[in-house]
């Protein structure tokens, strides 16, 4: 992974059932205008997957990085994602996501870097 992709993100020492109420990450997105969050990480049927239903109960857009996160079973990953889905939840990847913002911001010379940085 790129050192500036790297940068970007951030590991949360939080506890899975309260990671929404946890003061440090509750006052951060308290005092910002964030409306996407973007989960990851380890045990995608258990501790993801109450991260994710969570953050959709508290109104935010949910996006599961599929090729961050690890599965206890990958005979598992396809039907929770399928559930996760059925909740609003969009699986993505870290490929998928960087290239949808640049688009998004629709500036050509912001395309070229995240290509640039993703080849």
């Amino acid at each position: 992974m790129p050192d500036p992709v790297a940068a970007s993100i951030e590991h949360l020492d939080a506890d899975v059932f309260s990671l929404w109420a946890d003061p440090r990450i509750a006052g951060y997105l308290a005092t910002s205008d964030i409306g996407t969050v973007f989960l990851g990480g380890s045990y995608l049927e258990e501790d993801v997957l109450i991260a994710a239903l969570q953050g959709a109960g508290y109104g935010y857009d949910v996006r599961i990085l599929a090729d961050l996160s690890i599965a206890r079973s990958e005979i598992d990953r396809p039907l929770l994602l399928d559930r996760l889905a059925q909740h609003g939840i969009v699986a993505t990847t870290m490929r998928q996501a960087a290239l949808e913002w640049a688009v998004s911001l629709g500036d050509a010379a912001i395309i070229r870097k995240v290509r640039e940085l993703l080849s």
